[in-house]
């Protein structure tokens, strides 16, 4: 991989592994939803973007659509939800990448195809996203239920 690739896109090796994933569920660009979830930090949004540029297919970036109330992540799910129906109307592909995006696919009555799951050990976030993030992990298992769970270590 080369860094024109992406602007502004770190090269990660890793990032082969979800290619190689993604590509037979990706082939013929079918009308799924594939998520990406992992803690704040941990590298997301510049793996959804890449993905989305190589794939080229709609990224739905969660944290545009969020409102932090009361110690936990709320979305304005109608927004994401017109957004999701109508690139699956076109019968592409979606990305979904957020901390809790499992959750958010479940309040919109959505299942996604494939779930990638990143870890970083130096992902940290403030007391109201770990206090989510614990809740969230709890019940959705993303490191035990995901189709992949990528380490990334930090860039350096």
């Amino acid at each position: 991989m080369s860094t024109e690739l992406v602007r502004n896109a770190p090269v990660r090796a890793e990032y082969g592994m979800v290619l190689k994933a993604l590509k037979p569920v990706l082939h013929d660009l079918p009308a799924i939803i594939v998520v990406i979830d992992g803690r704040v930090g941990s590298g997301k949004t510049t793996l959804g973007r890449f993905l989305a540029w190589r794939f080229n297919i709609t990224l739905i970036e969660t944290d545009l659509f969020m409102h932090r109330n009361k110690g936990k992540f709320t979305y304005r799910n109608d927004h994401v939800a017109e957004i999701i129906k109508e690139r699956m109307a076109s019968d592409r592909p979606v990305l979904v990448e957020g901390v809790v995006a499992l959750r958010l696919l479940e309040d919109l009555c959505l299942t996604h195809a494939f779930h990638v799951h990143l870890i970083c050990d130096e992902s940290e976030g403030s007391s109201i996203t770990e206090l989510e993030w614990n809740k969230y992990d709890a019940k959705y298992q993303p490191s035990a239920k995901a189709d992949l769970s990528l380490c990334l270590p930090p860039l350096t």
